[in-house]
This record gives structure tokens, C-alpha cells and sequence, in this order.
């Protein structure tokens, strides 16, 4: 059985994300991994304090909570991947050794330089976010780049030759099916740690 996997690239407009905008000249500056279609849970590595930027490291993120509600004009683009049900299922499995173990990974800023330079880095628990995504589909068995995982750029996603474009447009109006997801976290207090 055939599942899918999508993959939103976005661009909050953020200090930090004009930053990178402004060096990659791209347009979206963002990936991060959905196992649904409904976008409830998002996985990347990011901002886990929402007015520290420097605190970051694996993140779980929802369109309507944390960095995205802050920043409500977040645009964004959604694509759909179709996969193998055992590589759905490697997948899921890969991503659960990152929430399981979440207070160990770390953002990987030096990762930022070495994709600018074109040198691929390997730090051992240090992600950037589309180091990440492209980490997790090639432990779960998908090779979708034709260069190291750690060279992987955002953009890269939109040029999956098998990706279909779902949604482009702001985040806030994505057709989310069914109805708004709770909170991953119970407080506001909680909330301005993700992301």
C-alpha cells in the first residue's frame, strides 16, 4: 500500500529567516516534515523558544501554534511525495529516536556556513532543517537528492522530479481537513518553547 509524505518549505519573516533569505536568495528558507495531509504535526529542526532564536534544535510544529501564529503571514508551499508503506513506516520509526531523544540534538548554525560553502558536515546530533528532513528520509530508505544529505537546501524539496505542488499561499489558510488540532502543549508557558 502507497502512503504519502509532505514536506512544506516556508518563509516566516523572521529576522533570522530574512537573514537566510538574504544570502540564499531563495524564496522559501524553511522545510519541515508531515506524515499527513492535515500538516497537524510538522517535524524540523528550529527555534525551540519563540523569542530566542539561538535556542534550537528538534522541533514539533503546528501551523496555528508557537512561530507561525506569531508570525500569521508565513507563506508557504506543501508538497506531496508518494512512498512505500515500509518506508512510511522507517520513517515513523526515525522520527520517534528524535522525540524520544530531543534534548540532545542541537541546531547546526557552522551547518548554515558549510552548505553555503558547498562542504558537506557531518556534526554527530547537529541539524540544520533541510538536514534533517533529507537525514530522516535516507535512514528510513528514500534517496531522493543526488548529493550528501548535509548539502541539502530547502529549495532542494520543490525539485523532487516526483513531488506534487498541493498548496502554495499563507500558512493560516491552509485547507486543513477535519477540525483545528489541540495544542501539542498544554500552557502558554509551553508554547513559547516550541519553535
Amino acid at each position: 500500500m502507497e502512503r504519502c509524505v509532505y514536506f512544506v518549505v516556508s518563509q516566516t519573516g523572521t529576522c533570522f529567516s530574512r537573514l537566510l533569505q538574504l544570502f540564499n536568495r531563495a524564496e522559501y528558507n524553511h522545510v519541515s516534515l508531515s506524515l499527513d495531509d492535515s500538516l497537524d504535526r510538522l517535524y524540523s529542526f528550529g527555534r525551540q523558544c519563540l523569542y530566542f532564536p539561538l535556542a534550537a534544535g528538534f522541533v514539533r510544529e503546528q501551523p496555528h501554534y508557537g512561530i507561525y501564529c506569531q508570525y500569521s503571514d508565513t507563506r508557504c508551499a506543501v508538497y506531496r511525495v508518494p512512498v512505500r508503506a515500509r518506508e512510511f513506516w522507517n520513517l515513523h520509526q526515525s522520527i520517534r529516536q528524535f522525540e524520544q531523544q530531543e534534548w540532545r540534538f542541537r541546531y547546526n548554525f557552522a551547518g548554515l556556513l558549510a552548505i553555503q560553502a558547498g562542504i558537506p558536515l557531518h556534526r554527530r546530533r547537529h541539524f540544520v532543517c533541510s538536514q534533517f528532513v533529507a537525514y530522516v528520509l535516507e535512514q528510513s530508505g528514500l534517496h531522493l537528492f543526488d548529493k550528501d544529505y548535509s548539502l541539502v537546501r530547502p529549495q532542494d524539496f520543490m525539485r523532487i522530479p516526483h513531488a506534487e505542488l498541493v498548496y502554495q499561499g499563507p500558512l493560516n489558510a491552509y485547507p486543513h481537513p477535519g477540525h483545528a488540532p489541540a495544542p501539542l502543549y498544554s500552557s502558554s508557558w509551553d508554547r513559547m518553547y516550541v519553535m
